[in-house]
């Protein structure tokens, strides 16, 4: 009898790589989504499909969850969105034996803080001089002290600049300042939603992103498969992109991963500014939306991600190659 995992959010980017890849592993696949199964194109490739409340729904989204773990007998569970993982990570002993496929609680919250993950990049970059030469972290003040400095009046001074949540996702509640006008919309929207503990304020840095997948396994081993977005949504799901290797940013996401306690995949984002420098922007403690780019170029860190929780296996050699891909979309009858 095929074991059987839960994959959340099956209509996100990442999930059709998901699926395929844990099912390619011999396991039986639920998929779950807030959408109903006719808009869900992963639906039809699931073994099961469940419609679920949504994550911020509270105690009815917990109670759908351990109710569908109980009927599935499910071994593993792995949340594809960062407002699931915000949901399940405090109260993951709720659902043993079912274990969140995850890194340890503490790791992603340090993690989902882009404080708290800020300060561990920092060290790690600082820890080691070939690394200290090229890798930065971004100047970061909280709105609420930046606000204060401006002694009552807002000033211009400084732009560009960013603001955004300490536990933002996707891009949602992120002002890039640009112009005063912009400035005295994003300072006013802040206060009005209550933001100003929440928020924190950088300079903007103008650079390619570069996004890099990332598998540490517990025993300390670790791979990464870095790759520059040439294309990306709104939200900043990459959709063309050139894989590469080298061997100083590996070592940098490597070692970031090792400050955060990371176990499994994650995924990281840097800038590559103009001076030559990389300056690290987040982790994202959750498959990237692009991993099916790292998957095509021959690293299939999903499997990784699976071995390292079921099989307590070491992360092995590094398989991916340079090369650039470009995403498709395909239609799916789903009714």
């Amino acid at each position: 009898m095929k074991k059987t995992i839960i994959i959340t959010a099956v209509g996100s980017f990442s999930a059709p790589a998901a699926v395929k890849s844990c099912r390619e592993a011999g396991y039986r696949v639920v998929g779950t989504d807030i959408n109903p199964r006719e808009v869900i194109a992963e639906s039809m490739s699931v073994d099961r499909f469940v419609r679920m409340p949504r994550a911020d729904a509270g105690e009815a989204y917990l109670a759908a969850m351990e109710k569908l773990i109980e009927e599935e007998d499910a071994m593993g569970l792995i949340p594809l969105t960062d407002v699931e993982i915000d949901a399940l990570n405090p109260v993951r002993e709720r659902f043993l034996p079912t274990e969140l496929w995850l890194s340890p609680q503490e790791s992603l919250f340090r993690a989902r803080d882009k404080e708290k993950s800020r300060g561990a990049a920092d060290l790690a970059f600082r820890r080691d001089p070939e690394l200290a030469e090229r890798f930065r972290t971004i100047p970061t003040a909280r709105f609420s002290a930046w606000l204060s400095a401006q002694y009552g009046g807002i000033s211009a001074a400084g732009l560009p600049m960013v603001m955004k949540p300490r536990d933002g996702r996707s891009s949602e509640g992120l002002y890039r300042v640009r112009t005063a006008e912009d400035l005295q919309t994003a300072v006013r929207e802040i206060r009005l939603w209550g933001g100003e503990d929440r928020y924190l304020v950088q300079p903007l840095i103008e650079g390619n992103v570069i996004t890099v997948d990332v598998v540490r396994s517990a025993d300390g081993a670790c791979i990464a498969v870095p790759r520059e977005e040439l294309r990306r949504t709104h939200n900043g799901a990459g959709i063309a992109v050139r894989v590469f290797r080298d061997p100083l940013v590996e070592k940098a996401a490597c070692a970031v991963a090792e400050e955060l306690g990371i176990l499994g995949c994650v995924n990281f984002e840097l800038i590559a500014a103009e001076d030559g420098t990389y300056r690290f922007l987040e982790c994202n403690p959750r498959f990237s939306g692009g991993i099916a780019f790292s998957i095509a170029a021959g690293q299939d860190v999903i499997r990784d991600h699976i071995s390292v929780f079921t099989e307590k296996a070491s992360v092995g050699e590094n398989h991916a190659r340079p090369c650039s891909i470009a995403r498709k979309y395909v239609e799916v009858i789903t009714e």
